[in-house]
């Protein structure tokens, strides 16, 4: 009889606490705290990006030590299981050291290992722009100016 694991990627909610919690953290865990979701073959490529596991480490340790605590947050908005894939659709906030607050919206495909943790993520980011006053994102160019806004 097969015997069946349940691991954090099984389920929407399990998978989006892990995504955010890449993010948080203290900068000299990140490694630690990453070996515990990523496979150490872990590779992530997005747009014009490829880092193998120690350079994702590297990336989000920069991440954690350059950005104020809690400033990404994402959450999961389509979740799919397919037996060991895994497809999101996200869409996140970073707020920036400046306190502008930048969205994006993700589509994620990734493949979890046997011992149950991501062996890659392939990601396509679409960038929705600086949030507004009114909630709405506007593209960087066509933000508001400091100027602008006092006139």
């Amino acid at each position: 009889m097969a015997t069946s694991r349940i691991t954090f990627t099984d389920h929407k909610e399990t998978f989006q606490v892990a995504l955010n919690s890449l993010f948080n953290g203290k900068p000299d865990e990140t490694e630690t705290d990453l070996a515990r979701l990523l496979h150490p073959a872990f590779r992530l490529s997005a747009e014009n990006e490829d880092m193998d596991f120690a350079a994702f480490v590297k990336h989000m340790r920069w991440l954690r030590e350059n950005l104020p605590a809690k400033a990404v947050s994402l959450t999961i908005t389509q979740f799919l299981v397919d037996g060991n894939q895994r497809a999101d659709r996200h869409s996140s906030t970073t707020v920036r050291p400046d306190g502008k607050v930048h969205g994006a919206e993700t589509f994620l495909f990734a493949e979890v290992a046997d011992d149950g943790r991501l062996l890659w993520v392939r990601e396509h980011v679409m960038r929705l722009g600086i949030q507004g006053p009114d909630g709405k994102f506007v593209k960087e160019d066509k933000a508001p100016s400091k100027e602008t806004e006092t006139k």
